[in-house]
């Protein structure tokens, strides 16, 4: 097999960096080409890798997979077969056999709070990538600069080449990566080379388009005709703008009230704003967990939105209300109508007492307005980051069709904050 990595990312081999940030949208193969380059580098003796989610849960189930794929699929420079070959995994960490360098999978948030204490004591790293850097988020324990620089500032190996590399969906202008990477040192978001010590990486999903499906790429040209901004910042990659006209605004309406921690929960509902059809062209599913404190406030827990088929929104929705120990699950049904209900409950059949089926009588900037004025008066907390979902919050101003995500989150907060009452239990998180 030829491996062919798009030209943008070859200056990664180069080494003439001390930073590295990856930037771009959906589709530009980021954490591909990453992840090839972090193997390739395993091949030479003397490297200690750190790679990191901002939770253990999100590496698990999405970095370690990835890696473990890209390993089937690559060559071994010793051997006729693969590179899965060359490697001996313990737990979490991968050991080159030829070279003895290792690379480690981890998460930056443990249950109990943030575990830079830790990262930063293990010996001897000369490499730390961070995939997904948009969720670094000040949590409230500590600031997202606080823990960045307690990591970056422990790569610090002696007579070794060191590299700190951020992969990022760009998010928000006032996000952490934007401020200290590119407003800081005047780089715009698309350049592309060295400034000072940092390695800038832009691209685009129309940079992989040769390895994308056309279901993918049909989407995307979808979104550019029907919601040109939200095209630019999926699809393009470009950081949002404090917008006024946005009904939520990130730096005084969620980020003060983030929390690293739920208190004990008197409900937990799962609300879902479903994609009815399964034809390669639908929407995403919009699926949030949220939950309302004995304190009386609101708290996102989840948010497992993402382009499913039908069958696997169904699966997705059960397995969040049977995880998150739920009392309800609040489902739109002004397009599935009874097939909404029916696809939760041929998953679980006992559950279709739970489901309670919503139909949007009124435009969904009316639903969403008493939402947002939760927001503003601070009765909402984030547990933790869920940077998409915040992104589409804070884009949204009323005009042309309202995200998924943020449908999903309106019918939980409105069944909490208006439905019926359930009975109580304690949740512990």
């Amino acid at each position: 097999m030829t491996l062919q990595i798009n030209p943008k990312y070859e200056p990664l081999w180069s080494g003439k960096y001390r930073y590295a940030v990856i930037s771009g949208g959906r589709g530009s193969s980021k954490s591909f080409s990453t992840q090839v380059f972090l193997s390739q580098l395993t091949y030479e003796a003397g490297h200690k890798i750190l790679s990191t989610r901002y939770t253990m849960t999100s590496a698990k189930k999405s970095v370690i997979p990835e890696f473990r794929h890209k390993l089937s699929i690559l060559p071994s420079p010793y051997t006729t077969a693969t590179a899965d070959d060359d490697f001996e995994q313990a737990e979490n960490t991968f050991v080159n056999l030829h070279s003895k360098s290792e690379l480690m999978f981890t998460g930056i948030k443990t249950s109990s709070g943030i575990q830079t204490a830790n990262l930063k004591s293990i010996e001897g790293v000369t490499t730390w990538a961070m995939e997904e850097a948009e969720e670094l988020v000040d949590d409230g324990t500590e600031t997202e600069a606080c823990t960045f620089d307690k990591i970056d500032d422990s790569i610090r190996t002696k007579d070794s080449a060191l590299r700190t590399i951020l992969v990022w969906n760009p998010s928000h202008e006032d996000s952490f990566v934007y401020q200290r990477f590119f407003k800081e040192r005047a780089v715009d978001i698309t350049f592309n080379g060295i400034k000072d010590d940092v390695l800038y990486i832009y691209t685009t999903y129309l940079d992989n388009i040769n390895n994308l499906n056309e279901s993918f790429i049909a989407k995307a040209a979808r979104v550019k005709e029907k919601n040109p901004d939200r095209y630019d910042h999926i699809y393009m990659g470009l950081p949002i703008k404090e917008n006024a006209n946005a009904l939520w605004k990130k730096s005084t309406m969620i980020s003060p009230y983030r929390v690293s921690k739920a208190p004990d929960l008197k409900r937990i509902v799962v609300g879902v704003d479903p994609a009815v059809t399964s034809s390669g062209n639908q929407d995403e599913t919009g699926i949030i967990v949220a939950g309302k404190g004995f304190n009386g406030e609101y708290y996102v827990l989840r948010d497992l939105s993402s382009l499913y088929t039908t069958s696997e929104w169904g699966r997705a929705v059960v397995g969040a209300y049977k995880d998150s120990d739920a009392d309800r699950i609040v489902a739109e049904v002004n397009q599935g109508g009874d097939l909404v209900e029916m696809n939760i409950t041929n998953c679980d059949k006992s559950l279709k007492s739970k489901v309670k089926k919503v139909r949007a009588t009124r435009g969904k900037l009316i639903r969403a307005e008493p939402i947002s004025a939760l927001y503003e008066d601070g009765q909402v907390h984030h547990v933790g980051s869920f940077s998409e979902m915040e992104d589409e919050l804070c884009s949204y101003t009323g005009d042309g069709d309202s995200p998924n995500r943020l449908d999903g989150l309106v019918w939980a907060l409105t069944e909490l904050s208006q439905g019926e009452t359930a009975e109580p239990f304690i949740r512990q998180l």
